[in-house]
């Protein structure tokens, strides 16, 4: 049996996918995520599958890592905030009826959580709290390559707890998440109000790295609000440490001093948060799904829970 599996991650922005053979990338490719509902972003993600499959016949299984909440079991997506349309979305049993192969779906955070344990930065660490930083906020919970799920499999969803009663409206519905205070989407959405025309993420952090005040003090408060996070969930788990993920961590030192700071600022008198980079970078979703996949096909269960 083949230990090649393919890996879908789907975002709120990108739809990325490749062909991995233990943790290492054979052929990727990368479509934008259709804001038109459940059934673009269905074709979109066979599109992606398909254009890989035709070069890797030898593929028995797919893994996709998608934003939720989830029902893990029933393999469907009960909602993401970022993604139109992807509400109680049957999407492993539709795509699996598509591609004609076993789709296995996990949470996006925990999937690359889980490339990182495997493969990447949290490999020496035994206890770890895996968290993306892109369009919106996601987050996995290890111990060993054992992920804390919850009674209903939303534990993990930390782009959802409440640090500012009151504040910006989230995706998800409520007010004052951690995601919509300090996602990618919120870092656009503040900078984009502050200097009165439209700015994407990645512009905000280039003003911001080039002294611009404005963007400066945006990247800085989407820092601060996840360094207090980060103090937070510190307090209820203490992990070995929080290694960093997404899009917004590709900034490097620049940002993620500044969560640093933030954090210590919020642990005084506890123990320190400790960061590490994601050391697969934005390839630790897809190299995760497809790692999910091959662990089902070896031991025919899902990424295990506590």
């Amino acid at each position: 049996m083949t230990s090649t599996t393919l890996g879908l991650d789907l975002g709120g922005t990108k739809i990325a996918a490749a062909v991995v053979s233990r943790g290492e990338i054979l052929s990727r490719t990368q479509l934008p995520t259709p804001r038109t509902g459940y059934e673009a972003v269905l074709g979109a993600l066979e599109t992606a599958a398909r254009e890989l499959l035709a070069e890797h016949p030898e593929v028995e299984r797919v893994g996709l890592g998608s934003p939720g909440p989830l029902d893990i079991a029933a393999g469907r997506v009960i909602f993401a905030p970022n993604i139109p349309g992807m509400e109680q979305a049957p999407v492993a049993r539709d795509l699996s009826a598509r591609l004609g192969l076993p789709v296995v779906l996990e949470n996006d955070a925990n999937a690359a959580g889980y490339a990182e344990h495997l493969y990447g930065a949290a490999q020496a660490l035994e206890s770890s709290i895996y968290v993306t930083i892109s369009t919106g906020i996601g987050g996995g919970v290890f111990v060993g390559e054992r992920v804390i799920r919850g009674v209903h499999g939303v534990a993990g969803e930390v782009g959802h707890m409440t640090l500012l009663p009151g504040g910006p409206l989230c995706g998800c519905g409520q007010h004052g998440c951690w995601e919509a205070l300090a996602a990618g989407r919120a870092v656009a959405r503040d900078a984009s109000h502050a200097y009165g025309f439209a700015l994407t993420t990645a512009q905000v952090f280039d003003r911001a790295r080039a002294g611009e005040r404005l963007a400066l003090r945006v990247v800085e408060n989407a820092a601060y609000y996840t360094g207090l996070a980060l103090a937070n969930l510190l307090k209820a788990f203490e992990p070995d440490g929080f290694v960093i993920g997404g899009g917004m961590a590709q900034a490097g030192a620049f940002y993620l001093d500044k969560v640093q700071a933030a954090a210590d600022r919020f642990t005084e008198g506890f123990p320190s948060v400790k960061l590490f980079p994601a050391a697969l970078g934005t390839d630790a979703g897809v190299i995760g799904a497809a790692s999910v996949a091959a662990q089902q096909l070896s031991q025919s269960t899902p990424l295990a829970p506590l």
